[in-house]
């Protein structure tokens, strides 16, 4: 729960930092509107429908590792979209995925209608990851960063409502998490950890695309894009 400041106690605070300005040279107006200034508010890429919904994380080229986290990015997800009570029945992604393994069958994955229908949704949120590492390029610099591509699929309809089929083929969703410099590779309670949190910020950001939610005005770490 976002902690709440009285009237008087955010007075106390801006007047402490108008004094801290002056103390350094800050430009006091500039100081005054950033603090006052609201964040932007991101809406909604697509209203979800509320029906029986599934979230099928597909990761058959093994992007994310472990596998704990990729059910991690899912039933963060899940929770996400339930929590803001977009629909009312989400089926577990597990289940998605155990569909999955059961259906495929040679060289071509299965269908995304075929996985939904088996574990009984009429609406499936799909997300293929497409990267999930801990490091950059270099192999040793700590720089957690994930991306996915994303799409809705009505069952009912037969069709792909997001995104717009006639505009781009997935939308793209990256997350980048603030570089980790004091993180040492050779722990690997610090790695643990570090992918815990990219998996679940992950999950944030997929819930996140389907309603209206606040967005740091400085410092965004996120970014969208249809592809």
């Amino acid at each position: 729960m976002p902690m709440r400041l009285s009237l008087q106690n955010c007075f106390v605070l801006l007047i402490c930092l108008l004094a801290v300005c002056l103390q350094c040279g800050c430009n006091v107006a500039s100081t005054v509107a950033y603090i006052t200034t609201p964040n932007p508010v991101m809406e909604a890429r697509y209203e979800l429908k509320d029906e029986s919904t599934v979230i099928f994380i597909d990761d058959r080229r093994s992007r994310v590792s472990p596998v704990r986290l990729r059910r991690t990015i899912g039933d963060v997800a899940s929770e996400g979209i339930l929590k803001e009570e977009l629909v009312v029945d989400v089926i577990s992604p597990r289940d998605a995925t155990a569909a999955a393994r059961q259906l495929d069958k040679g060289p071509k994955p299965a269908a995304i209608g075929s996985v939904g229908k088996m574990v009984g949704a009429d609406q499936v949120i799909y997300v293929e990851m497409v990267e999930f590492r801990l490091l950059g390029p270099d192999g040793y610099t700590p720089d957690p960063y994930a991306s996915c591509q994303v799409r809705v699929v009505d069952l009912v309809e037969k069709k792909r409502q997001f995104p717009d089929p006639e505009k781009s083929l997935s939308h793209t969703v990256e997350v980048r998490l603030p570089q980790q410099k004091s993180l040492s590779v050779a722990d690997s309670r610090a790695r643990q950890k570090l992918g815990e949190l990219l998996a679940t910020e992950t999950g944030v950001q997929i819930a996140r695309l389907f309603y209206d939610h606040e967005v740091p005005a400085v410092g965004a770490n996120l970014l969208y894009g249809d592809r």
